[in-house]
C-alpha cells in the first residue's frame, strides 16, 4: 500500500509500459471471434493491427516529460546507436526506450507470409533525474532484422530494413 500511495500522490515516479495493445470497442465487430489469424485485417497485436488502438503497445504515463534523441546512421550491421533521454520536467522519472525493426515494402513483396508492420527487438529502462540526461547504447545485429519465413526458418530478406527508436508516444527517431 505505501508504494501505491507514493505513486498515486506523486512522491514516486516509476511507471511501466503496456505489454499489450488495447483495442477500441469496434474491434469486436471488425474481427470475428473465430479468427485466429494474427495478420488478417484489422490484425492483432502491435505487430499487425492497422486500426487506431485505444492505447498502443508500450503506452505509459509519467509525472514528468522526456525527449529522445538518437545518433547513428549506419547502413551495414552490426551498428551501435546511442540514444539520449532528457528529462525536461521538474521531477525525477523513468522512461523506456523501445527499439523496433520495420521491414520495407520491398521485403514484404518477397515474403510468402505475413510480415509484421513492426517488431520489438530491444528495449531499455532509463532513470533520469529532473533536468538531466542519460544515454543508452543499443548494438543491433543481423539477428535483429531476421524474419521467420513460411517454413518457420529465420531468414534475412534483402531490401530496406529500418530501425525505429520510440517512447511509444511523441516523435520516433
Amino acid at each position: 500500500a505505501p508504494a501505491l500511495a507514493a505513486t498515486l500522490f506523486g512522491d514516486e515516479n516509476r511507471w511501466g509500459k503496456l505489454p499489450v495493445t488495447l483495442y477500441p470497442h469496434s474491434f469486436v465487430t471488425e474481427n470475428p471471434m473465430d479468427n485466429m489469424d494474427m495478420a488478417r485485417p484489422p490484425g492483432r497485436t502491435y505487430k499487425y493491427y492497422t486500426g487506431a488502438p485505444l492505447f498502443p503497445f508500450g503506452h505509459g504515463l509519467s509525472y514528468t516529460n522526456f525527449t529522445l534523441g538518437c545518433t547513428g546512421n549506419a547502413t551495414a550491421l552490426p551498428i551501435a546507436t546511442t540514444c539520449v533521454v532528457a528529462n525536461t520536467g521538474a521531477m525525477d522519472g523513468v522512461e523506456v526506450v523501445l527499439v523496433y525493426h520495420v521491414a520495407g515494402d520491398d521485403v514484404r513483396a518477397q515474403a510468402k507470409h505475413p510480415v509484421p508492420r513492426r517488431a520489438l527487438v530491444n528495449f531499455e529502462r532509463v532513470r533520469v533525474a529532473a533536468g538531466a540526461k542519460e544515454s543508452v547504447t543499443f548494438v543491433l545485429t543481423k539477428d535483429d532484422v531476421l524474419l521467420v519465413d513460411e517454413l518457420g526458418k529465420d531468414r534475412l530478406y534483402s531490401g530496406k530494413h529500418t530501425i525505429v527508436f520510440s517512447r511509444s508516444h511523441g516523435e520516433e527517431v
